[in-house]
Order: C-alpha cells, then sequence, then structure tokens
C-alpha cells in the first residue's frame, strides 16, 4: 500500500497528482543530489542520508512512503538497513541499489523486502518509473479499501 504513515500519505498531504515522501540513502553525495533533484521534478518530497545508521534513525523519526538504498554505505549496509526499516514498518516499500554489489547481496536485498534492486549505473528513469507504477497500484488498491 502507499499510505502506511496516513500523516504522509499523497491523499493526507492534499497533493495533486503522483507524490510521495522518500527517504534515499546513498553514500555518493553526488549521486544522490542529480537523483533527487530528478525526483523533486515529478514533485516527491526527497531526504537524502549517506549512510546506513543515518537512513534508520530518519526514518524512525520521521514518515516516508517510500525508501532507496545504496547496499554498499558505511557504518551500516542497505541491506542491514533494510531489515531494520522493514521490522519497524514491514509494508514501506524499498529498492536498492548499488555500483559495488555483487549478484548475492542484489539477490539478499530483495529476499529482505526490496522490491526491486538496480545495478549501477542505472537510467533514473527506472526509478521513477518503479515508483510511479507502485504509486499508481496502490493508490487503486486503497480506493477499493476504502470503498469495499
Amino acid at each position: 500500500m502507499f499510505a502506511w504513515h496516513s500523516s504522509c500519505s499523497m491523499e493526507a498531504r492534499g497533493e495533486k497528482g503522483l507524490m510521495a515522501k522518500i527517504l534515499l540513502a546513498d553514500d555518493d553525495k553526488n549521486f544522490g543530489t542529480v537523483l533527487k533533484n530528478e525526483l523533486e521534478e515529478e514533485r516527491h518530497v526527497v531526504d537524502v542520508v549517506h549512510d546506513g545508521v543515518e537512513a534508520v534513525l530518519r526514518f524512525m523519526n520521521h514518515a516516508y512512503d517510500f525508501v532507496l538504498l545504496d547496499l554498499r554505505m558505511p557504518r551500516l549496509n542497505g541491506i542491514e538497513a533494510l531489515r531494520i526499516i522493514k521490522t519497524i514498518n514491514p509494508d514501506t516499500p524499498a529498492i536498492t541499489f548499488s555500483g559495488k554489489a555483487g549478484d548475492f547481496e542484489m539477490k539478499e536485498s530483495l529476499n529482505c523486502g526490496a522490491m526491486k534492486c538496480f545495478k549501477k549505473p542505472f537510467v533514473i528513469a527506472e526509478i521513477r518509473e518503479s515508483i510511479r507504477n507502485f504509486s499508481l497500484t496502490s493508490s487503486l488498491s486503497l480506493k477499493g479499501e476504502e470503498e469495499g
């Protein structure tokens, strides 16, 4: 679903169009900035952190519709951060990515609950499209649940 945290869901914010509050964790500050800017062009609200510990702390203290995690980060890697995030809220959708992780780590992130895992370099449009598709599907599911 897309409204895990009712206080931050699209409907609660009263905004027009598809918009999500996204937590982005990547130790590559340049890439994080580029991805943040791209997502903000689609009217998403994006908070950027640079390691797994920051990601978990931010997630614990703020409501997010979506989480994007690099698999290889200092202090706490993306898989461990994802495990903790999914313990806090198993319904939060997550996408992982990495330029350095091997197939095992990428599969492990999927096993831990990531909906997709991308290998860097990837086309940023793939991330945007994944969020958009998930948002549309989840919004339709929510409307059906509210009516039923």
